[in-house]
């Protein structure tokens, strides 16, 4: 690949999405500090007059590592059912390199449950869920769960996970790079950020920041989703990844959306956020 080809392409800006609105009816905490940067802390979202402890959808917010903050929550959704949600902010690859997001949401987690009684939650009814880099995020913190660099949580065990067009093994990702419409491999792309280095010249990194190089059988049930038209992160990483993970025998959906691309509204509204809906009260038993 020569020096034109990883340069030439544009950077992904984001899809743009408004910040959500709160439903009525719920106590929100913000800014739960966890660490010293002002990224390292969560907001707490609570329906009232819901019976506790409170199963919880925990979320990673998306942004290619780099962009949008803990408010942009896209299951914002499953308040309207009963559950909690706490969305974790992280460090930004601008801010700290990489591992310095998969700690922080391991960090936050940790800080999650120990406060868990405060807020009325559940911690052995939790999901994570995470879009895009958040998706990648969550798969991370719960299967690298013995790879002390990212500051596992002991005892980290969610019962399912919410994956929505994720990126899950970066070697590959970077093999299929010319035909996707964004940059990958600049140092200035997502990863390069991340690393410090265009991604390339950092096989190591790119094997350790893949949540497939973690795959393990007693992993919890996944709910993969990822758009037919993605041009950023394309459909195939999130089959590739569930069918690694089936045949570990891990408990595994997935679901490519038709029609649909990168930050879809589909993925947050009608029939993919039943299933969203569906899947976190089935495996929370909060039918």
């Amino acid at each position: 690949m020569t020096e034109t080809q990883t340069t030439a392409k544009p950077q992904h800006t984001g899809t743009a999405i408004p910040l959500p609105e709160v439903p009525p009816g719920v106590e929100v905490i913000r800014d739960v500090s966890f660490g010293a940067h002002e990224r390292q802390a969560y907001d707490v979202y609570l329906p009232e007059g819901a019976t506790r402890p409170l199963p919880v959808v925990v979320f990673l917010h998306p942004g290619a590592w780099q962009r949008r903050d803990k408010r942009a929550v896209r299951t914002m959704f499953v308040l309207e059912h009963g559950f909690a949600l706490v969305s974790i902010g992280y460090r930004l690859a601008q801010q700290a390199r990489f591992p310095a997001q998969v700690q922080d949401v391991n960090d936050g987690l940790r800080h999650l449950l120990d406060h868990a009684d405060e807020y009325g939650i559940d911690p052995d009814r939790m999901v994570l869920a995470g879009t895009s880099a958040g998706a990648h995020l969550a798969s991370l913190a719960v299967l690298a769960k013995d790879h002390a660099a990212f500051h596992p949580v002991e005892g980290l065990a969610p019962r399912g996970i919410v994956s929505v067009y994720g990126a899950y093994d970066m070697p590959k990702l970077l093999e299929g790079a010319t035909d996707l419409s964004t940059d990958h491999v600049s140092a200035e792309s997502p990863l390069g950020l991340m690393f410090g280095a265009p991604p390339l010249t950092r096989m190591d990194l790119l094997r350790e920041v893949s949540p497939a190089s973690y795959i393990r059988s007693d992993a919890p049930p996944f709910l993969i989703l990822h758009g037919r038209e993605d041009h950023v992160l394309p459909w195939q990483q999130s089959a590739e990844f569930a069918t690694r993970l089936i045949e570990a025998g891990v408990n595994t959906t997935l679901q490519v959306v038709p029609h649909v691309g990168h930050g879809a509204e589909a993925f947050r509204t009608g029939p993919v956020a039943d299933e969203i809906t569906a899947f976190v009260k089935r495996v929370t038993d909060a039918s």
